[in-house]
């Protein structure tokens, strides 16, 4: 309602014998401080909490016991076979997963393009690893905004980035689950994951259907989410809050989805098979043949494993942990040598990037000082 518009009828400001306009409120209780209400189910987030501490221990307790049984000198032997057009084709992997992975970025943002998408990406990856959010979100903002892009449009492409590749990362247990199954005959280790995942990764899906069906499909789907996530936690947003964001993003990437999700689903996927592909490179360069460790059960424990890179630093040590066991459970390598490649992975899906990341944040972190120079002496 704007200022010049009339209160509406019945309403306490257009009442003058409401209290609120007959009288102000007197000083002392308009001094008095507002009512802090506690959580209406404060066991539920203390459980939660307990549980998620829980898991990470157990994690970490597991990754410990296996790393513990590590000959560690035959580790750095093994690493040491590395030459150096063994170096150049892992560095050339690297590069195709980063394209890969701003593809979605590219497509549901107008005007960015895949460079452009790329130098995003790496720096939100940089920034996230070493300063608390949202210092990540508003790099990314200041290279749109730097770019001449629409901040609102490359935000919303950058949360339906996200929630594709959620969508995908969820996908990919039963994946691993289903090769697991064909090419060693057991998938009892990872077969409830993939069911969990693989129902929240459907549940993704039709969240995602429902939003870009239309405008009010998504302001309802909001209010739904509001709702819930009120009563999860009070100070969450609301129904309407969550409405407006979702009317919103709705209407900032609709037309770019409806043209490119099959694009973006597909480039995410070929972003996780290159990142199966640096692992298996990454193995038969420290010296893991295939009769010592087959591909496919290697591709299958990576795919059965892949939701912990949702972890913090793309599950460090958890992952690793998870991927030597698993491995070594249905085949014959060693774990020194399985150690060995999975660091060598590790180097080049989480470490490059994020050097790689810091050219394009100094050319944004040029930019913004001769920006200020040129404000000083205009």
């Amino acid at each position: 309602m704007t200022a010049d518009q009339p209160p509406p009828a019945g309403s306490a400001a257009s009442d003058p014998t409401t209290p609120a306009a007959s009288a102000p409120t007197s000083d002392a209780s308009a001094a008095q401080p507002p009512v802090l209400r506690p959580p209406a189910h404060p066991w539920r987030r203390a459980l939660l909490r307990a549980v998620v501490w829980i898991a990470i221990a157990a994690l970490v307790l597991y990754a410990v016991r296996v790393l513990r049984r590590v000959d560690w000198s035959s580790v750095g032997a093994a690493i040491g076979q590395l030459v150096w057009w063994q170096a150049l084709v892992l560095l050339a992997l690297v590069a195709v997963r980063q394209v890969f992975s701003s593809g979605p970025l590219a497509f549901f943002t107008e005007g960015l393009g895949l460079r452009r998408a790329v130098a995003n990406d790496l720096v939100g990856t940089l920034v996230a690893n070493v300063t608390p959010a949202p210092a990540d979100v508003v790099a990314r903002a200041s290279l749109f905004r730097a770019w001449g892009v629409d901040v609102s449009r490359g935000l919303a492409g950058l949360v339906l980035n996200s929630i594709l590749f959620y969508a995908v990362r969820l996908a990919l247990p039963v994946v691993g689950a289903v090769i697991m199954l064909f090419t060693v005959g057991d998938e009892t280790a990872v077969g409830w994951t993939a069911v969990v995942s693989g129902l929240a990764s459907a549940t993704i899906v039709v969240a995602l259907t429902i939003v870009f069906r239309g405008s009010a499909s998504a302001a309802t789907l909001g209010r739904w989410a509001g709702r819930t996530s009120r009563r999860l936690r009070s100070s969450w947003p609301g129904p309407d809050q969550l409405e407006q964001r979702a009317v919103d993003f709705h209407a900032n990437v609709a037309d770019r989805w409806a043209r490119y999700w099959p694009h973006s689903i597909g480039s995410l996927l070929a972003m996780a098979l290159t990142e199966a592909t640096i692992l298996v490179a990454a193995l038969r360069f420290v010296g893991v043949p295939p009769s010592m460790a087959p591909l496919f059960v290697i591709v299958g424990a990576f795919f059965s494993l892949y939701l912990l890179m949702a972890m913090p630093f793309f599950g460090l040590g958890v992952l690793d942990a998870g991927l030597v066991a698993l491995i070594s459970d249905n085949a014959s390598a060693d774990a020194s040598s399985l150690v060995a490649g999975v660091i060598v992975w590790r180097v080049c899906v989480q470490l490059v990037p994020l050097v790689a990341g810091l050219f394009p944040l100094a050319s944004l972190r040029r930019g913004e000082r001769a920006g200020d120079g040129a404000a000083a002496t205009s």
